[in-house]
């Protein structure tokens, strides 16, 4: 049989072979240089902890290096304190103990005379307080006392500038004693003796048909157990038809009395204490 001859492309194998090639180079060179990279950062941390290390033991020895300097200065006092003791006599070395102890004891009698001192101080400062708590009610009564006096300094100094004149009964009158004093508008009515707001008599109504304040006192004095009492009608200018008027009144009702004249400007009332002075 004769062969037959082979019809169609023909496949090639060598492109395939090249990629597999490179990539193979490929995944071998990054791995050289993970390789590489790993070294050096080993060797880098070696050389950092070197370093540390370095530092720590540095700073260790200069810490003994200081301690040793100091045995060395405690050796060397120690050996001083020595040559001083040897070069010292037992007697010498007796004396001073003795003087040391001495002094130690002083110090001691000091201190508990200080520590006595300090228990009397707190002792007195205990009875301080307690005296200062017991004195307490004491100086609040003395402080209303002296608010009371100032008040009565402050009542005369008012008294004082008020200029007022006061009026008493003669002694040894029984009667009670009454002070009118009469102006042109009113009439103002207070006891004499006694501390009482004055009572004030005026006019009310219309001229022709209302009272005047004559005749407003008139039932005042009709209300009154006035049998033993005594007017002083004190009459200022104006006041002589308010006077007369006030005189019928108590002749009347057979009560006692008797007048005198005052300026028109003359205190006489006190607006809450009346006639009292």
């Amino acid at each position: 049989m004769s062969r037959r001859g082979r019809s169609g492309p023909t496949i090639s194998l060598f492109s395939f072979q090249d990629i597999i090639t490179s990539v193979t180079a490929i995944v071998t060179v990054i791995a050289l240089l993970l390789a590489l990279d790993l070294v050096q950062r080993k060797q880098a941390q070696s050389s950092d902890s070197s370093a540390a290390m370095a530092v720590v033991l540095m700073d260790r020895l200069e810490r003994e290096e200081a301690k040793l300097a100091r045995l060395l200065a405690m050796a060397e006092n120690s050996d001083e304190l020595v040559r001083e003791v040897a070069a010292t006599s037992p007697a010498e070395l007796r004396n001073e103990i003795a003087e040391r102890n001495s002094a130690i004891a002083d110090l001691e009698r000091e201190r508990a005379k200080l520590e006595k001192q300090q228990r009397q101080w707190q002792a007195r400062e205990k009875e301080r307080l307690a005296d200062q708590f017991d004195l307490e009610p004491l100086k609040a009564d003395l402080a209303k006392t002296i608010e009371g006096i100032e008040a009565l300094e402050q009542q005369r100094a008012d008294e004082r500038a008020e200029n007022r004149t006061i009026f008493t009964l003669p002694r040894g009158m029984q009667k009670e004693g009454w002070l009118a004093v009469i102006d042109s508008k009113q009439i103002a009515v207070a006891p004499l003796g006694r501390a009482a707001k004055p009572t004030i008599f005026v006019a009310t109504g219309i001229t022709l048909f209302g009272s005047s304040a004559a005749d407003n006192f008139g039932k005042w004095v009709a209300e009154q157990n006035l049998s033993s009492a005594y007017f002083l009608l004190l009459i200022r200018p104006g006041g002589a038809t308010g006077f007369d008027q006030l005189r019928d009144i108590l002749e009347k009702k057979q009560v006692s009395h008797g007048f005198d004249l005052i300026n028109a400007d003359q205190t006489i009332l006190h607006p809450e204490r009346g006639a009292a002075p």
